[in-house]
Order: C-alpha cells, then sequence, then structure tokens
C-alpha cells in the first residue's frame, strides 16, 4: 500500500510479545511503551480490547496483554524472515507461512475463519478489507489464548472472509 517507508517496524519475540509490547503488560504499560497517554477506544465482547493510535489493538485476559493486533495497513510492520506479515496478499502470506512451517518445522493451526497460525510463534495471519483489496493483518498472541479453542476463535474478524 505505499506506506511502508513510514512504517514503524517491530520485531516479534516468539512467546514474549512484539515491538515494545510484551504480555502481561497492563493498559498503562502499554499506553507508556507506545508513547501516548493511553488507548483511543475501548470495545466490549468476549474479551477486554484496547484501540490504541498508529493500528495497534490490545486484548487482555484478567487485565494482562494476551494478543495485540496490527492494522494491515496502518499498523508497524513485523517481518518473519523477511516476509511483511502486514499489508501483504492474503495468499501469498498463507503460502510463506506453510513454507516457513515446513522448512523449520512450526505447528500450524488452521481457524475457522481459514486464517493460518504458527502456534509454537504465537503468529495467527488474518486478512482484512482494504478498499477493493483483502491484506494480510498481523495478531500475535501468547500461547495460552493460541491453545484455547474460545479464546482463539473470538478474537477480531473484522474484515475478515467468513
Amino acid at each position: 500500500m505505499g506506506g511502508d517507508a513510514e512504517r514503524e517496524r517491530w520485531e516479534l519475540w516468539s512467546g514474549v510479545g512484539v515491538g515494545p509490547l510484551q504480555f502481561g503488560m497492563s493498559s498503562a504499560e502499554i499506553a507508556e511503551a507506545l508513547f501516548v497517554p493511553g488507548p483511543q477506544e475501548r470495545v466490549g465482547g468476549p474479551y477486554a480490547q484496547e484501540d490504541f493510535q498508529n493500528g495497534v489493538k490490545a486484548f487482555y485476559d484478567a487485565g494482562k496483554l494476551a494478543c495485540v493486533a496490527l492494522d494491515a495497513v496502518t499498523g508497524p510492520q513485523v517481518f518473519l524472515s523477511g516476509f511483511p506479515l502486514a499489508g501483504s496478499d492474503p495468499e501469498q502470506g498463507q503460502q510463506f507461512l506453510l513454507n516457513h512451517a515446513a522448512e523449520h518445522g512450526h505447528c500450524l493451526l488452521y481457524t475457522p475463519d481459514d486464517s493460518l497460525s504458527l502456534t509454537d510463534l504465537g503468529v495467527l495471519l488474518r486478512s482484512q478489507q482494504v478498499g477493493a483489496a483483502r491484506l494480510t493483518r498481523p495478531l500475535f498472541l501468547k500461547e495460552e489464548w493460541l491453545e484455547s479453542e474460545y479464546c482463539r476463535d473470538h478474537l477480531p474478524l473484522e474484515g475478515t472472509s467468513g
């Protein structure tokens, strides 16, 4: 989508978090790590969700960070072996994850909405409608949430096809 030059780049810390965000952080700690006064919006639902600026959504388990979702266009970019997880073609994203899993021995999981996850890395790749295009939208989850069908399947589905 052309905005990658200005996009912040975050690193994946498997089992720990992504970028400056670590699983177990409070909302205040997340705001501090993102250098913002607080979330822009709090959303109800089956989990506590807060939307921060620049395409970052935080999901909580008992008040502690359990999942980070990044917007396909406005969120930070995270690369896995050189592949951009946010804003890519969904078919290419799924093929990349399949190849990466085969090459590195990662555990794969398909969710009911046809998203693909590398469970041992804590990466779930969903898609998001952006104008006329569908683009990849990565979610980074603590292991317990990927292992829990309820938590995994009740994560945000906005913009998905299923």
